[in-house]
């Protein structure tokens, strides 16, 4: 994943388990980073201004093909 790529929340992820986010909730992607002593890659997700989730398992999510990247680099 990649800074400024659309992401939607996974319908069989903990995060829409656990009700932290609902299944199809769309976010942008803020930053992507590995953590040591974690397996996978971590991200920071905005959903909206007030709406971010920091340094949630990037498996969590899936990208939503076809969507701009909307964060200039």
């Amino acid at each position: 994943m990649t800074p400024g790529q659309r992401v939607r929340v996974r319908p069989a992820s903990q995060l829409a388990r656990r009700k932290d986010a609902a299944a199809g909730d769309t976010g942008t992607i803020l930053c992507c980073y590995k953590v040591r002593g974690h397996s996978g890659e971590r991200v920071d997700v905005q959903f909206s201004p007030k709406a971010i989730l920091w340094g949630v398992s990037a498996d969590e999510f899936e990208p939503i093909e076809g969507a701009g990247m909307s964060i200039a680099s």
